[in-house]
């Protein structure tokens, strides 16, 4: 399984892809009409199809076989993100890569970026997750902290920065759903860390060092994969 397609155009026994997964099979990988390929939906469905038709707009095929394979991404990632694109778009995916869930993109008081290019950033996650062989394309969402505070997981961690706020390790747990938040370059405010704690967080201990957001949010979530 070198090369994984994406869509979600499945229609009973029929898929077809279409602009930038078309290209990538017809014109990069040049495939041809009557070859084998395997194609993903996002929501845990492998294809096995036989191409029928073909051209630089679209790929259509015939589903042989096909396979669901049961999710095992269960964290939600909120991060403040980070002013410069490249880091970002490079962070999403890595964290697409190790495995998440949802990533929510989260308004803080010192947060820098006010706009992302969602349908730029779906393009990366897209194709973080044909590199990395997975399923399953993780929902990415915009949202102001005070929403994402009030959301509802069995597990909730905030990593901050502060003394006097307390911290662990944390636990990784790959049963209950879990939600980690990673602030913006200046951290959390104060009042947010409090805001957090009051709705049932706890601290989440990243090391002695001070880390920048990307790597913040990529140390976290492997801990607790």
């Amino acid at each position: 399984m070198n090369n994984l397609f994406y869509t979600i155009n499945v229609k009973g026994e029929n898929l077809t892809l279409e602009d930038q997964e078309a290209v990538h099979c017809s014109l990069v990988l040049r495939k041809k009409v009557g070859e084998i390929i395997r194609t993903i939906d996002g929501q845990g469905n492998l294809y096995k199809c036989g191409i029928d038709k073909m051209n630089k707009r679209s790929v259509e095929c015939t589903i042989l076989d096909s396979e669901f394979h049961e999710k095992s991404e269960n964290i939600t990632i909120a991060i403040a993100p980070t002013k410069n694109r490249d880091r970002l778009e490079w962070m999403i995916e890595k964290l697409v890569e190790i495995g998440s869930d949802k990533i929510i993109l989260m308004n803080t008081s010192n947060t820098e970026r006010a706009r992302t290019n969602m349908d730029r950033l779906e393009k990366k996650i897209v194709s973080a997750v044909k590199q990395s062989l997975r399923f399953y394309v993780p929902k990415v969402l915009e949202m102001d902290f005070q929403d994402v505070i009030k959301l509802d997981f069995q597990s909730k961690f905030i990593a901050h920065c502060y003394d006097d706020f307390s911290k662990d390790r944390g636990i990784s747990d790959t049963i209950s759903n879990q939600l980690i938040l990673i602030g913006p370059e200046g951290d959390f405010s104060k009042n947010e860390v409090q805001a957090a704690f009051d709705f049932g967080f706890k601290g989440l201990d990243l090391g002695n060092y001070r880390l920048r957001t990307e790597t913040a949010a990529i140390v976290a979530l492997s801990r607790f994969q």
